[in-house]
């Protein structure tokens, strides 16, 4: 063998060896680039999910934050409203009380009544009892047509009204926790439906009932507050009591021969 075909022969065994070497490394490079590129996808993927959980660990607190104070300010707010509307009633009550008081006259103190009692609700009317008769006196809420003829109740027509000038006591319809019995029926005029609620309260002087004040919410969907009724029959009664001392006082002008009873 000559030098030259020895130099090629070792050329072509040298070519081959670094093309398998080339291979061997090519392979390896590219299982470690394999295996790097996963565990960098995997790191990569690891990092998102803890940011992520991060992030939402972050969100979930200011919002929880966010939402707690709002609940906080709210219930403040809440607190301030109803304390303020809760002065303001008793305001409106103690003012309805003053305005009893100031009547010099049976006309004047019924007048304050009903316009009080409709001021604490919505509607309010006066019935007094002439002989076995209920005709209406004032209204305030009501149909204006109402105040323009006169309106006579009966045992059916009545309702709560006749039902309180009957029994001398308070009486309820509409509302089933009110009573524990059955309750009556709003009057017809009134045009409630059978859930809404109304109160009569007879009004009374020397044990002997001459009228009853009636009081409802009217038609309109807005809630009323809790304590009307109350806040009407505490009305009725001062104003019965108002009534028996302004009676009491003409009746003794009268009999000193000075006045006579003022309607």
């Amino acid at each position: 063998m000559t030098s030259s075909e020895f130099d090629e022969r070792l050329r072509h065994t040298f070519d081959q060896l670094s093309a398998r070497l080339r291979e061997e490394i090519a392979r390896q490079l590219n299982a470690v680039v394999a295996e790097l590129s996963t565990s960098v996808e995997a790191d990569r993927t690891q990092a998102v999910n803890e940011a992520t959980r991060e992030a939402w660990t972050v969100a979930e607190r200011e919002v929880s934050e966010r939402l707690t104070a709002s609940l906080a300010a709210a219930e403040a707010r809440a607190r301030v409203d109803l304390e303020t509307d809760e002065i303001s009633a008793s305001e409106r009550l103690l003012g309805a009380i003053r305005s009893l008081d100031r009547g010099q006259s049976l006309s004047e103190i019924l007048n304050a009544l009903v316009e009080s009692a409709a001021a604490a609700t919505r509607r309010a009317a006066i019935f007094l009892l002439e002989g076995t008769k209920l005709r209406g006196w004032r209204f305030v809420g009501f149909d204006p047509a109402l105040e323009k003829g006169e309106l006579e109740l009966s045992d059916d027509t009545g309702g709560v009204i006749a039902e309180a000038a009957a029994t001398a006591t308070v009486a309820r319809a509409g509302d089933q926790a009110w009573s524990s019995s059955s309750l009556s029926l709003a009057p017809a005029f009134a045009e409630l439906q059978t859930d809404r609620p109304a109160l009569a309260v007879p009004l009374v002087m020397s044990g002997q009932v001459f009228g009853v004040l009636y009081a409802d919410h009217g038609l309109t969907d807005d809630v009323a507050r809790a304590s009307w009724p109350a806040t009407v029959e505490v009305l009725a009664r001062h104003a019965a009591r108002s009534l028996e001392a302004v009676t009491a006082v003409r009746l003794a002008e009268y009999a000193g021969g000075t006045s006579g009873l003022r309607a």
